[in-house]
């Protein structure tokens, strides 16, 4: 039997989803998890096939080298896959960190189902955790150099309620003096540029 590419299609989607920091989530490869799924239960059943009832020191050794082999073909597969899913992962929370709860489009089209499930029950999590402390640390870890900042609207937002500047009309292009407290989390997502 001959390995499947597949195993080796996630790593390479996960290498370029660690290059690419705008869209550090890739598109969600089913097929491919599919395809590694099913080889390892093929390869489990070959194994099973070739031991039947004796113990592995009764094989001789060309049987006991194919059994090696096939074993090491699991273990591949499950480490490529399971690579890819923790990096995905791990990509998201860092986001939730980063961007807040309001992913940009590109990355939610990238999400599975289940990724979506496990990112919303992350968030409910993360935001209990950050009310148990009374701290919000999606914020910068260190202190802004200025109270209020400028900031200019890179696309358009609509009216914004923020805790210290009240109500905000963030058009595309317009520029503004407010709280970098308040609009960290926009910077972070992408929607408004620090001026200055």
């Amino acid at each position: 039997r001959t390995m499947s590419q597949a195993a080796r299609r996630l790593l390479e989607a996960t290498k370029r989803a660690q290059a690419n920091e705008a869209v550090p989530v890739g598109p969600y490869d089913e097929e491919a998890l599919r395809s590694v799924v099913g080889e390892i239960e093929a390869l489990h059943a070959d194994i099973e096939t070739l031991v039947g009832e004796r113990s592995f020191d009764e094989l001789d050794e060309g049987e006991k080298g194919t059994a090696i082999i096939q074993h090491e073909a699991i273990v591949r597969n499950k480490r490529c896959a399971l690579a890819y899913l923790q990096h995905r992962l791990d990509a998201l929370c860092r986001l939730r960190l980063e961007a807040g709860l309001v992913l940009p489009d590109t990355i939610r089209a990238n999400m599975s189902a289940l990724e979506a499930t496990f990112l919303s029950d992350y968030d409910e999590i993360f935001s209990a955790f950050m009310r148990d402390l009374k701290l919000d640390l999606t914020q910068s870890l260190s202190p802004p150099r200025d109270l209020y900042i400028e900031v200019r609207a890179r696309v358009d937002c609509g009216e914004v309620l923020t805790e210290h500047s009240g109500v905000v009309n963030l058009e595309k292009g317009t520029s503004h003096l407010l709280r970098a407290s308040d609009v960290q989390h926009l910077i972070n997502q992408g929607l408004l540029e620090h001026v200055g």
